[in-house]
């Protein structure tokens, strides 16, 4: 089901007061919209299957309007957390030696994220960059997965013990593991089925000693609980949780009638800068 609201809070003639954050994946395209100056959510949309050519209209809809920033959220691509007090510029592309997906030609990115001082190191393909740019050229590149670190950090200050952090994509597996807003595992594995997602939950929760009948489990990227991966993995994990919205933020009135469930990987992503 595609999704698109566009709150009667949002003002087309003053379009530089707002900062578009849009999220590309391999099988669907969406973006949200931020009044960064009463940090409000006034615009989300969802396209999924997109083609090339709606991908195109899309873009084209979206570069005629001034945005004061873009952000540009990726996630087909692995990324490697490095501290902040190892990270060096001219020695970035090596850290990248430790994912497999990765080749010279690729262009190499970071995200600092403050709030862990780690920064997130990530590689796009030449042909990506040379799609992207004619529409936004001056569009910052940031990885999904900073989006995932974010609110676990922010969540992990009120748990008690260990809580895990999975984001759910087709062929792959986002996982971190926080506790007290310390970050203690963070990996991406690749997928096929829902019980693969299982093998690698259950494999962590034996190296961490954790109990999935007690674990907390915070999962990104779905519509709600009844989601099938979701009902699946509630078999095991008994406290299996959607992540709730930043309270950092607010949301429109008019968005909230939609299932904003699906965007709240979006909504974590502003905080990274904080």
């Amino acid at each position: 089901m595609d999704i698109e609201i566009i709150s009667d809070e949002f003002r087309l003639q003053q379009a530089n007061r707002y900062s578009l954050w849009l999220h590309l994946s391999d099988d669907h395209c969406s973006f949200a919209i931020l009044d960064d100056a009463s940090r409000s959510f006034v615009g989300i949309k969802r396209v999924n299957h997109i083609s090339l050519t709606k991908t195109i209209e899309l873009f084209d809809e979206l570069s005629a309007i001034s945005f004061a920033r873009v952000f540009i959220a990726l996630d087909s691509q692995p990324s490697v957390l490095v501290p902040n007090v190892l990270f060096r510029q001219e020695n970035k592309r090596d850290f990248l030696n430790f994912t497999a997906e990765y080749n010279d030609e690729h262009e190499v990115f970071e995200q600092y994220i403050p709030s862990l001082s780690v920064v997130n190191v990530f590689a796009i393909a030449p042909s990506f960059k040379s799609f992207v740019s004619p529409y936004f050229p001056q569009a910052t590149l940031v990885h999904m997965s900073s989006a995932l670190l974010t609110a676990m950090a922010g969540l992990s200050q009120t748990e008690t013990g260990l809580i895990m952090g999975i984001r759910l994509m087709d062929n792959g597996l986002n996982v971190c593991l926080f506790e007290r807003g310390k970050i203690l595992f963070c990996n991406h594995f690749a997928i096929k089925t829902h019980e693969d997602v299982l093998y690698w939950l259950v494999r962590l929760c034996d190296q961490f000693r954790m109990d999935p009948s007690k674990t907390a489990i915070y999962v990104q990227d779905v519509q709600n609980v009844m989601d099938e991966k979701v009902a699946f993995l509630k078999r095991y994990f008994a406290k299996l949780n959607l992540f709730p919205l930043p309270t950092e933020y607010q949301v429109a009135p008019e968005l909230k009638s939609e299932p904003i469930e699906l965007f709240t990987d979006l909504f974590y992503l502003p905080l990274c800068e904080l």
